[in-house]
């Protein structure tokens, strides 16, 4: 269980953060640097963060202020956040980027959401100390997260994934040839490179990564090939539009049921931060007892 669509709300906000860090960078080295040309005139990197300033800048500077808040807070009373959480948390997120590294999940990260592992992780222990602190004094028996689980089935059950290579082709009759040739032997992703017109998957051989058939914008017929197909198999060529498509089942996962041992504690406390009145007015008390200043004024 991830901790959910606040993550990246928070993601945007640190890139923003990265623009102003690495303009502050040039401008301490000296540096003036210019973040456009249109036509005969300039946009500065200057220009540019004093717009971003002005656009984000007291929403930025006050979510800094709360990662430090809670930052020293938990520091203080000796919370510190679970390690197999974050190893969890971030083996998800890779998972659906469909990287199978660091490497690969970095740049991936970096070229989709303008962050990297570090501040990721950073940001994940940011939301679980929050949650932490804001739910101490909240209750949750366990019999109440043993009927939220009971009446709620699907969100424990692990569909079936597959994890898929593609040969996108023109014609039934390139995909017979190609359905001949890895009879014979050829290799899926070479195949894939030379020959599939699909201009998404070709360069990596023809790789989708882990797909979700229950979930997959896929054909129903081929969402049932698949389903049968054991690992290492190829499907046989499906239709699709103008296109014919051969499947290649790299690896599968099996639906599973979790179970409840395994998510009691990430249900108690998602169950508790349900339970929080207001986060606003907890952050609002943390800040008073941390003690916060804002250019030599205590904040409103």
């Amino acid at each position: 269980m991830t901790i959910g669509r606040g993550l990246w709300t928070f993601v945007g906000a640190l890139v923003v953060l990265l623009l102003v860090v690495s303009w502050s960078w040039s401008q301490s080295s000296g540096k003036m640097k210019t973040a456009a040309v249109v036509g005969k005139e300039t946009i500065s990197d200057a220009e540019w963060v004093a717009a971003l300033k002005q656009k984000y800048g007291q929403q930025v500077l006050q979510d800094m202020i709360n990662r430090k808040v809670v930052f020293q807070e938990a520091e203080r009373q000796g919370i510190t956040a679970d390690p197999k959480m974050l190893e969890k948390e971030l083996a998800q997120i890779r998972e659906s980027y469909g990287s199978e590294n660091d490497r690969d999940f970095e740049q991936a990260l970096m070229r989709q959401a303008g962050t990297t592992i570090e501040a990721l992780t950073q940001e994940i222990t940011y939301q679980w100390l929050l949650r932490e602190l804001a739910t101490q004094e909240i209750s949750v028996t366990e019999e109440q997260i043993q009927t939220f689980y009971n009446n709620n089935p699907e969100r424990f059950t692990q569909p079936l994934q597959v994890r898929l290579w593609q040969i996108v082709v023109a014609s039934k009759q390139e995909a017979d040839v190609v359905v001949k040739e890895l009879k014979q032997g050829a290799n899926f992703q070479t195949l894939a490179k030379e020959r599939s017109i699909d201009s998404l998957t070709a360069a990596s051989g023809g790789d989708m990564g882990w797909i979700s058939l229950e979930k997959s914008d896929l054909p129903d017929d081929a969402k049932a090939m698949l389903a049968d197909l054991s690992k290492g198999k190829n499907s046989s060529p499906v239709k699709q539009d103008d296109q014919y498509v051969i499947y290649h089942v790299a690896e599968r996962r099996e639906a599973k049921q979790t179970a409840f041992d395994q998510v009691k504690d990430d249900l108690r406390r998602e169950m508790a931060f349900a339970q929080v009145e207001s986060l606003d007015t907890f952050m609002e008390r943390l800040r008073e007892s941390v003690g916060v200043e804002i250019n030599g004024q205590m904040p409103h």
